[in-house]
């Protein structure tokens, strides 16, 4: 149990401080309890909103974005599995690193009409979440897998950007009304912003209206 706790603390303080890249959207600090069963936080459907906030060159015809993406649930008790065989210290683990993972969409699409932030959105909706999860995994602390890959030519800066990566947040997120408790996630974000100096910032926040050009 204290072990288990050790590695929720680090990775809640990997996140802040960038030494854990993957695990994001750690937004309270909870003691974990194992395996307790909590099937309303558990979203019949869920969406997939992915942005690129900024682009120095969107208004150019030529400038594109290729985006593929896969959407996974990793159980809790295969998720801390999976952590317990990580080093210690900062550790960028691989999807495959992640075993009993539940597919729940995989995608690709390419954009080349980015002039406006809604030009720049990408939406799925009506993603089957609830349902792909076997009843006895719907506990408390499972998790979300994005694994993502993009291309983003920009044809004002004329660089062509490749990056590839993965980020994991909870399943569930913290009610807006009390911090203390927890509701059903129904949305994953990703979001991207490319430089002047072209190169790539990404999270797992929602996109900034009023920075996004």
């Amino acid at each position: 149990m204290i072990r288990s706790l050790l590695l929720i603390v680090c990775l809640q303080l990997s996140a802040t401080l960038g030494m854990f890249s993957p695990a994001v959207e750690l937004q309270i600090f909870r003691t974990r309890e194992r395996n307790v069963y909590a099937p309303h936080l558990y979203a019949d459907k869920i969406e997939f909103l992915a942005t690129l906030e900024n682009l120095p060159g969107a208004r150019k015809k030529q400038s594109y974005w290729e985006l593929s993406y896969q959407l996974y649930f990793i159980p809790e008790a295969k998720y801390y599995e999976a952590l317990s065989h990580f080093p210690q210290g900062g550790y960028d683990p691989t999807p495959e690193e992640f075993p009993g993972k539940i597919l729940l969409t995989s995608r690709r699409q390419k954009k080349t009409r980015l002039s406006t932030p809604e030009d720049r959105t990408l939406l799925l909706s009506g993603i089957d979440f609830k349902r792909k999860v076997p009843d006895v995994q719907r506990t408390m602390f499972g998790v979300l897998l994005t694994v993502w890959a993009v291309k983003i030519f920009d044809a004002e800066i004329k660089t062509t950007i490749y990056d590839s990566g993965i980020f994991i947040t909870d399943a569930c997120e913290p009610d807006p009304r009390d911090k203390k408790q927890a509701i059903a996630r129904k949305t994953v974000y990703l979001t991207f912003h490319v430089t002047s100096k072209g190169t790539l910032n990404y999270s797992q926040r929602p996109r900034i209206l009023a920075a996004s050009q």
